[in-house]
């Protein structure tokens, strides 16, 4: 396992690989440690800088431009859980989604089985659970609500006035 820190204008964000795959990206170091023991419990963590190339990608996503990921994910979650979270990542930059416009993609009526799912999402800003609301809420966001709402300004999206956010 490794470690990667990238210095984000909305804190520090940090990366979890297994290998060469993203396993857990969050704003929250206390949780990838949690999420690693979980995982992984007889592997070490090292730390490790992330390579220039996602380095760049991600400076691009935080001056507004479409954050291109090109490395390999490792999902570890629930067959319901990797469902919700591959429909996440159909949203594009600069849209919104609901939970129950999710729910209806897979065919289900559990809204809030996938609210908990996307709430489960161990890889942040990649697998793009901000992009992700309610119907008449602005939903929850594990980096704060604050952060869920500045990414979407970042990447142009425009709530009603009236939304409660």
């Amino acid at each position: 396992m490794h470690l990667s820190t990238y210095n984000s204008p909305l804190g520090p964000l940090y990366f979890l690989f297994h290998g060469a795959n993203l396993v857990y990206a969050s704003f929250d170091l206390e949780d990838g440690k949690r999420f690693a023991k979980k995982n992984f419990p007889k592997g070490e963590v090292h730390p490790r800088s992330l390579k220039p190339d996602q380095t760049k990608a991600l400076d691009a996503y935080f001056l507004g431009k479409e954050l291109i990921w090109k490395w390999p994910l490792e999902l570890y979650g629930t067959t319901f859980q990797k469902q919700v979270w591959v429909e996440v990542q159909k949203i594009p930059q600069g849209q919104v989604s609901t939970y129950k416009d999710i729910a209806t993609n897979l065919d289900t009526k559990a809204f809030q089985a996938v609210g908990q799912a996307v709430g489960a999402n161990p890889i942040s800003i990649i697998i793009p659970c901000h992009r992700v609301l309610g119907t008449d809420w602005f939903g929850g966001y594990a980096g704060g609500l604050n952060r869920k709402r500045l990414l979407l300004e970042l990447e142009n999206v425009t709530l009603a006035p009236n939304f409660n956010a």
